[in-house]
């Protein structure tokens, strides 16, 4: 179930309960200014439903991110201590991925429900001359797309880029993206439930 810590936002965990519920798996798109919320409301809504997540590094070279990601991947492994040795690319990151989540996912999971990988901060994951994105669209089409059990949540604070490069791409993830999320500043309503929330 949902954390009950999240003030507001009925639009978009309405939302979020549909993709949850939907038959098939899911590409879902979240952005909006920094400091807004964004983060916090993904992980506190679909909890520990989330099997891998991934936070991109500001301003981090190619090599940087895909060591980061390495230890991302023997987090979500949960062995103590075991972090899988880096990729060269992309492609073999996602590979990466693609293996662990075989191999933990059960086969059939319609009793489960939805597994979610949480890329956080997309923009910044996308290093010059690193074909992330192709990445990225090759693992959306050759496997999360293929199961019926995956919501695969990017987000990212630069909402021009999420627009251009995601949301309307013309190239390999062109309409890809299933449901999409512009989180906006609190209403003053929400401001009120936060603040009652907070003992305030």
């Amino acid at each position: 179930m949902p954390s009950i810590s999240i003030a507001g936002r009925e639009p978009e965990r309405r939302l979020f309960q549909t993709i949850l519920e939907s038959t098939e798996s899911e590409f879902l798109a979240v952005f909006g200014r920094r400091r807004i919320g964004k983060t916090f409301l993904i992980r506190e809504f679909f909890g520990e439903r989330i099997c891998f997540e991934l936070c991109g590094l500001h301003e981090g070279s190619l090599r940087d991110q895909l060591e980061n990601f390495a230890t991302a991947l023997g987090r979500a492994s949960r062995v103590q201590g075991l972090i899988p040795r880096a990729a060269a690319s992309w492609l073999e990151a996602f590979r990466q991925l693609e293996g662990y989540l075989d191999a933990c996912l059960p086969k059939t999971s319609r009793k489960v429900g939805k597994h979610v990988i949480f890329i956080d901060e997309l923009p910044w994951l996308d290093t010059p001359r690193s074909k992330f994105l192709a990445a990225l669209e090759q693992f959306w089409n050759s496997w999360a797309s293929r199961r019926q059990d995956v919501v695969l949540v990017v987000c990212g604070s630069a909402a021009s880029w999420m627009l251009r490069e995601v949301v309307h791409a013309r190239g390999g993830l062109h309409n890809r993206v299933t449901r999409r999320v512009r989180l906006l500043p609190f209403t003053l309503r929400e401001t009120e439930q936060f603040l009652h929330g907070r003992g305030v």
